[in-house]
């Protein structure tokens, strides 16, 4: 897995723990023949890319996790989306509060 990749990668796993598995993440190897299907179908050229509701939101890297978790919070249920930001809040008084 390119670096790119797998970096992208783990932000998308943690998206899926912030929103309770309300998005479904899957890599794609655009190398086997199904991949390339799934690549011609999207018009992927390079990787990594991310495709939400049938849609590039993102070749390359995102330039932040916000970034990212704006771009799936614009399809998502509102409630959803403040309990995530909650979660997100606690979690960053937690990292103040441990590492000053």
């Amino acid at each position: 897995m390119c670096p790119y990749c797998s970096i992208t990668l783990k932000m998308l796993q943690k998206a899926e723990i912030l929103y309770k598995n309300a998005i479904n993440v899957f890599m794609i190897d655009i190398t086997s023949p199904d991949g390339e299907k799934i690549a011609k179908l999207y018009n992927i050229q390079s990787t990594p890319t991310i495709v939400i509701n049938g849609i590039i939101k993102f070749r390359g890297v995102p330039p932040s996790p916000n970034h990212l978790y704006e771009e799936i919070e614009r399809y998502l249920p509102s409630d959803m989306v403040k309990r995530a930001i909650k979660k997100q809040e606690m979690r960053q008084r937690d990292r103040d509060m441990m590492f000053g």
